[in-house]
């Protein structure tokens, strides 16, 4: 085929691609599918599973260990020392077991990611067999006949066939910034540039306005989109602001562990002369090993992961990394109204027509046919088999017709579009033209008040009549009393089109009145409790609308976002406020109605000045400004346009507010179980700095815990108990918090149970070894014992520390038994460490020996004092913000 589609005719492009009129057969699909492949640009170059595994051999932590057995290596083979062997052995064993983890842990994190990825990603409507199917963009083919509507984002290269006022911003291509009109033509000459293309729509650019029928041209590598990814290596995995502080940490920990070995080398080498070179470089090493968090990194992707995972099975699916942790700290909620607030399924309710109100069932179908044409002619909504697909609103005006036996396709075969002017959110109208009777109509549909003033005529028991000014005060008391009662209203009108000239914006004034359609949405049943849910977490809900003021205010009032004393806005007041006045005002309005997207993004501007952290919904195209600005953009999955989905940090797979506040609370766990995590394994290693630190100042001519001993702490009783922390349950009173700020560190309130538990068990491991050794009579042996209970000591004291850092609260308030993965891994940690002492064979392996039962009952007694001790804290601590919070 030729590469310039663009020099085409579209007669030619049809018999070209081998297409018709009405789109491909879904065979015809599947066998092109199974030819070209998925419509999907290469990522590049994926790193199979084995440079992923030698890739964990990049980490410090196993350079260094690889240094240590390096090191011992050399020792051995010089001392011709047979033990040196063995503890290469070990180390290089802990190093491979670290490392396939780790692969393990990266891969898992990866996996969900992608099926993450599948969730969010976007769908494309077209015609298969002649029907209108919504298909994931990836399945789109070369041949099909794709539906392009505003706010879609173009998913391959297509020649446009048929077009409505089409407009799209092609700026990722050309870097036009301008969105670039498009029109059917009869071929472009060869030398067009891309720019120039205005008969076609390219991959990865968004329709702002119109709309379309084109035929794919070319998917995946072969679109513009694809040539260029062609250039451009694969981007880098997003880093999110807790992996900063972590790595920001790392930083900090890698300055300290240089200092103290530092410190320790020169006391034992110069100062104390107690052990030679190696020797004081294996306990530098130790130092390094106790130092460093190995295991942090891959536990917070593995909390962040599992989160994000349960997010999508509350119909949350997050395509940012970011707002994960944004959620956390989320103060204002800005939400829709239709869809998100509401059930978003439209019914028709009532009409003004004939200068009264009467029910949705008692139109005269004769009297009022030019009613029931414009309800199903100046209507987008398409459709397919036994239902609709479109805008809730113009499915509702669809069904209602069907209850008069107006069939929408019948009406399209009958009656086609030949114009159209597109919805265009500045104008609030719409209008399409037909040919009825041999006679061209407009059909205007549109808000009331914005109508009212193109309305001359109306249609009055089937008579054309001047449309005075007591029915214009009639028709203003309907509309009021109608939304009065929340409905939902559009005005209808109609008017034969004169001349020949294409139709204008003119062609929408001088209308004749047929009447307004009321419809009802009915609030959600879940959003009452979900608004009380955020009030009581410190979260302020505002509802955004563009409805009219008392229709606002009603749903408002219903699902309890307006309560008495808030204040309401219009759009009208809104644009008479500059953003000072609006500051002063923002926190005491609940409620906006008639508002436009432009007032959507001031309001967003507005809060994030006063510095607080907002959440903004949206579906329409128009939306995505501010749902871009928003700290956290939500999109909505069902209606939501592709673009605005896109722009989205998280995308609503049910359109449900409730789903937004369950994310929320999902964002808090897990940022709370991030700082239970990184508030265990950092206290755990440094009680070990400190502990070897300590000894070695004390009594440098003593053996204390080495590099393996060290490191097989750590995989046992810090890295597996600390995973198990991922899934731990939210705090019971995690939504009767308020938000934390965006300001506040991740250690913020955490350094006290640190700094706590840190100091105490370093004094009761040090306590134990001091003691020990001396009791037992100070001897090699009784050092060998005495490093022994410390050892014990210090694995069990951090196994009864986690059980402890479950939650922040006392832990004799909390049910002990619901996370059955915490407790198998405390058992098996403990049997392990049972297992490496009393076996003579291992334990002589890991140089420790085997303890008497006293000795392991003063180690255990020693050990469990953590548990008081952090539960005296804890009170303490409960007193004094109580306090503090009592005198603010």
């Amino acid at each position: 085929m030729s590469n310039l589609p663009f020099t085409y005719s579209p007669d030619k492009v049809y018999k070209e691609y081998k297409t018709t009129k009405k789109g491909l057969t879904q065979s015809e699909a599947d066998l092109r599918l199974k030819r070209d492949g998925f419509n999907q640009l290469t990522e590049g170059k994926k790193h199979g599973k084995l440079y992923k595994y030698f890739s964990q051999y990049k980490d410090v932590m196993i350079i260094i260990l690889l240094i240590a057995a390096i090191i011992n290596l050399v020792v051995s083979i010089v001392g011709n020392s047979p033990e040196g062997f063995v503890d290469v052995g070990i180390i290089i064993g802990i190093v491979i077991l670290n490392t396939i983890i780790g692969y393990i842990q990266e891969d898992k994190a990866e996996k969900a990611l992608e099926s993450l990825k599948e969730m969010s990603e976007p769908f494309s409507k077209v015609y298969r067999d002649g029907e209108v199917k919504k298909i994931p963009t990836r399945e789109i083919v070369v041949g099909d006949l794709i539906l392009l509507e505003a706010g879609d984002i173009v998913g391959a290269d297509c020649y446009i066939v048929e077009t409505q006022g089409l407009s799209c911003d092609e700026s990722s291509l050309t870097g036009e910034s301008q969105p670039v009109q498009k029109f059917v033509s009869n071929g472009l000459p060869q030398d067009t540039v891309l720019g120039d293309r205005t008969n076609m729509v390219f991959s990865g650019s968004n329709v702002t306005f119109g709309r379309a029928l084109c035929v794919v041209v070319a998917t995946a590598m072969n679109t513009e989109l694809g040539h260029i990814a062609k250039m451009l290596t694969q981007n880098k995995p997003e880093t999110t602001p807790i992996q900063k502080k972590l790595a920001s940490l790392g930083k900090i920990l890698s300055i300290m562990v240089v200092v103290i070995a530092v410190v320790i080398f020169v006391v034992n080498v110069l100062v104390l002369s107690a052990h030679s070179i190696i020797d004081a470089l294996l306990t530098t090493i130790a130092i390094a090993v106790a130092a460093i968090p190995e295991s942090l990194p891959a536990v917070v992707t593995i909390v962040m992961a599992t989160g994000v995972s349960r997010m999508a099975k509350r119909k949350a699916v997050i395509r940012k990394m970011h707002a994960v942790e944004t959620l956390g700290s989320c103060q204002i909620i800005c939400s829709d109204k239709t869809g998100t607030l509401t059930e978003n399924k439209m019914t028709v309710k009532s009409f003004y027509v004939d200068d009264k109100i009467i029910d949705a069932d008692s139109l005269d179908k004769k009297l009022h046919a030019q009613l029931l044409n414009a309800m199903v002619l100046c209507n987008d909504a398409i459709p397919n088999k036994n239902e609709f697909l479109g805008d809730p609103t113009e499915i509702g005006l669809l069904q209602c017709a069907q209850n008069y036996s107006v069939n929408k396709k019948q009406y399209n075969k009958a009656y086609p579009r030949l114009f159209e002017l597109a919805f265009d959110s500045g104008r609030k109208v719409m209008t399409t033209f037909h040919k009825i009777d041999n006679k061209l109509y407009g059909f205007t549909k549109g808000a009331p008040d914005v109508m009212l003033p193109h309305l001359t005529k109306v249609l009055l028991n089937g008579k054309v009549v001047s449309f005075t000014e007591n029915q214009q005060q009639d028709y203003n008391k309907a509309l009021q009393k109608m939304s009065e009662q929340g409905l939902r209203t559009l005005t209808l009108a109609y008017k034969p089109k004169l001349g020949k000239s294409d139709p204008t914006i003119k062609d929408e004034s001088g209308l004749i009145l047929l009447g307004i359609v009321a419809m009802q949405d009915p609030a959600r049943k879940t959003a009452f409790p979900a608004v009380q849910k955020c009030r009581s977490a410190g979260i302020k809900t505002v509802m955004i609308s563009g409805d009219y003021e008392a229709v606002a205010k009603q749903i408002a009032t219903e699902v309890g976002i307006y309560q008495k004393g808030d204040k309401l806005l219009t759009g009208a007041q809104l644009k008479k406020m500059s953003d000072e006045d609006l500051a002063k005002v923002i926190q005491d309005v609940t409620v906006y109605a008639r508002v436009t997207p432009q007032d959507k993004l001031r309001i967003v501007n507005v809060w994030k000045q006063i510095d607080k952290t907002v959440a903004m919904t949206g579906d329409g195209v128009n939306d995505a400004p501010s749902i871009k600005a928003a700290d956290i953009g939500v999109g909505m999955g069902i209606t939501g346009t592709e673009v605005t989905k896109q722009v989205a940090d998280m995308v609503l797979m049910d359109d449900n507010f409730a789903t937004i506040v369950g994310a929320v609370e999902e964002g808090r766990r897990i940022y709370q179980n991030i700082q239970k995590v990184v508030t265990f394994l950092i206290g755990s290693n440094l009680v070990e700095v400190f502990s070897i630190l300590l000894c070695t100042l004390l009594y440098p001519q003593l053996t204390f815990f080495n590099a393996i001993q060290i490191l097989i702490i750590n995989l046992i009783t810090d890295a597996l108990p600390a995973i198990a922390l991922c899934v731990e349950r939210a705090e019971k009173d995690i939504m009767q918090k308020p938000p934390r700020s965006k300001k506040e560190g991740l250690f913020s309130g955490m350094w006290q149970f640190i700094l706590i538990q840190s100091v105490w068990q370093t004094l009761m491991v040090v306590g134990t070894f001091i003691g020990a050794y001396h009791i037992l009579g100070a001897t090699p042996e009784a050092n060998l014992t005495a490093t022994t209970m410390a050892f014990v000591t210090l694995s069990l004291t951090e196994l009864f520390y986690i059980i402890n850092i479950r939650s922040f609260h006392s832990i004799f308030t909390q049910n002990p038994f619901y996370n059955k993965w915490f407790w198998i891994t405390i058992l098996g940690s403990f049997a392990l460490t049972v297992f490496l002492v009393a076996v003579p064979v291992i334990a002589g392996i890991v140089h420790l020996t085997p303890l008497t039962i006293m000795q392991w009952l003063v180690s255990i007694g020693v050990a469990i004092t953590i548990i008081p001790v952090m539960e005296i804290f804890k009170l303490i601590r409960y007193l004094v913000l109580k306090k503090r919070k009592n005198n603010n």
